[in-house]
């Protein structure tokens, strides 16, 4: 008799297991058919590319390659390094600041870098809603593009001001 309540309990919270976790995957699957790679083109934004001598500057900067590849996975619609990711979020968030190259490190690409991690945290926030709606996905999908193609305008722009030789008359 013992045994049969002790299935009975075990069943019932197997049972619930099973439910949140089919529910977690179907809001997954949810995200992903609600947001397309067509809906992330649609946005309309200046998207800035890193310069060929910013590339070479940064080429030992592994956590800027490993946002590159999120900020391409969210541009083709996928959206699932946020879902239920908060701590390799926040992982990725310090160590892209802490890891800054000696060849761009300024307080303009920090307060950049900065703006990038709030703007990761605030997609990783509404997508990690119960109800998340097309709209607010897309406006902050499009807050995270700006923010990384903002990054990548003004490292440019660095490398550009430091590579310049102005003589200055006395």
């Amino acid at each position: 008799m013992r045994n049969i309540g002790l299935i009975i309990v075990l069943c019932i919270f197997s049972c619930q297991n099973t439910d949140s976790e089919t529910s977690q995957l179907s809001n997954e699957k949810a995200i992903s058919e609600l947001v397309t790679k067509a809906d992330v083109e649609a946005l309309k934004y200046t998207d800035y590319i890193a310069d060929p001598k910013v590339e070479k500057a940064i080429s030992a900067w592994t956590k800027y390659d490993e946002l590159s590849n999120v900020i391409l996975d969210v541009k083709s619609g996928n959206l699932s390094f946020f879902k239920a990711n908060q701590q390799i979020v926040a992982t990725l968030n310090n160590e892209l600041k802490s890891t800054i190259p000696d060849a761009i490190a300024s307080p303009l690409i920090l307060s950049r870098v900065i703006a990038v991690e709030t703007k990761m945290f605030k997609l990783e926030g509404v997508i990690n809603l119960s109800a998340p709606t097309k709209e607010a996905i897309l406006e902050t999908v499009k807050e995270l593009l700006v923010a990384f193609s903002n990054l990548n305008l003004q490292m440019n722009k660095q490398i550009e001001k430091e590579s310049q030789r102005i003589q200055k008359p006395y």
